[in-house]
């Protein structure tokens, strides 16, 4: 039996904390605890070579904004590739929005008719940013009626109304290609109030530049069609304890991880009884186990070169004669 699967890190934990006997620490708790270290902070703790990875996705026309798995993967680094090409990555907002700023430009839609609506009208300049479009008009009672879009997830380029006051839908809808609008307000607007829109007009393109956010990739230009787009990660290790697995054969993604998992799960099993003597007591070896799970990272890095504007070109072998002079 390999020294590596679970079975030897469960019992390798309950000897670290005295838990021979389910009694004092069941199995169903064990494994939650071994788990959660390894599947939360493991990753957290280190970032190793082995956990160093590539996440691909492909744009959708007239898409900006796409979605980060978490549950999958830890962090995310430059350099990102569109398409083949270098581009330009930033986690800053306020970087990337003096580069692509979102400017509103204003519109006067209808006049009201003393009912809440429908009403329909098209916007002057399309398509619209998603996630960026503000309706708001005076009603009857004299307060103000704010209405801004969300995206339908089953139509890329159409979208719903929100009310701002409510959070509820509103009737009505706006495709955000064509520029075609309605809606139907929850009060009344009299003949003497216009609805007032505010949109973010784009031009699509290929993609240059790329915002990652609040666990978001914002790309700008917007795509005008697929792409796909190249990121570094770190993902988490996966799961030790699948849904669908958990026998004492299951192994962590390298084999030598497993001591140190058995130290992390053990301290996080004397967290919870506040038995901080022991904790004390193991943290060296947690520490010994940890320089051993980097010795891996910090060997294939050794000979990589602190990167600068020069390391850019091809460098030539230690001996090599094909300088002239």
């Amino acid at each position: 039996m390999s020294l590596s699967t679970l079975l030897q890190i469960k019992k390798k934990v309950r000897r670290l904390t005295a838990s021979p006997s389910p009694n004092q620490l069941s199995e169903s708790d064990l494994e939650d605890y071994i788990d959660i270290f390894y599947d939360q902070d493991f990753p957290s703790h280190l970032k190793t070579w082995n956990l160093r990875n590539k996440l691909e996705f492909y744009t959708v026309a007239n898409e900006d904004q796409y979605s980060f798995d978490t549950d999958l993967y830890h962090s995310v680094m430059p350099p990102v590739y569109i398409d083949g090409y270098e581009s330009f990555f930033s986690s800053s907002r306020d970087e990337f929005f003096r580069i692509y700023p979102k400017i509103n430009t204003e519109q006067t839609g209808p006049a009201g008719d003393g009912s809440a609506g429908p009403y329909s009208f098209t916007l002057s300049s399309i398509p619209v940013l998603k996630r960026q479009v503000t309706l708001s008009v005076v009603d009857t009672s004299g307060v103000t009626q704010i209405a801004y879009d969300q995206p339908q997830a089953l139509d890329n380029s159409v979208g719903d109304w929100i009310d701002n006051a409510t959070g509820l839908p509103l009737t009505g809808s706006i495709n955000y290609v064509t520029g075609a609008c309605t809606i139907t307000w929850t009060n009344t607007i009299a003949s003497t109030e216009t609805i007032n829109i505010k949109t973010s007009a784009y031009t699509a393109g290929r993609p240059s530049g790329m915002l990652f956010f609040n666990d978001y990739f914002v790309l700008r230009p917007v795509p005008d069609k697929v792409y796909r787009v190249s990121v570094e990660v770190y993902q988490k290790p996966s799961q030790l304890l699948s849904a669908n697995d958990h026998s004492d054969s299951n192994v962590p993604n390298i084999k030598q991880w497993w001591q140190y998992i058995a130290f992390g799960a053990a301290i996080k099993v004397l967290q919870d009884r506040q038995d901080m003597e022991s904790i004390q007591n193991l943290m060296p070896f947690f520490k010994e186990q940890e320089a051993l799970v980097l010795y891996r990272t910090a060997t294939q890095q050794a000979d990589e070169r602190t990167a600068t504007i020069f390391t850019s070109h091809l460098q030539l072998p230690v001996g090599n004669r094909g300088f002239q002079g």
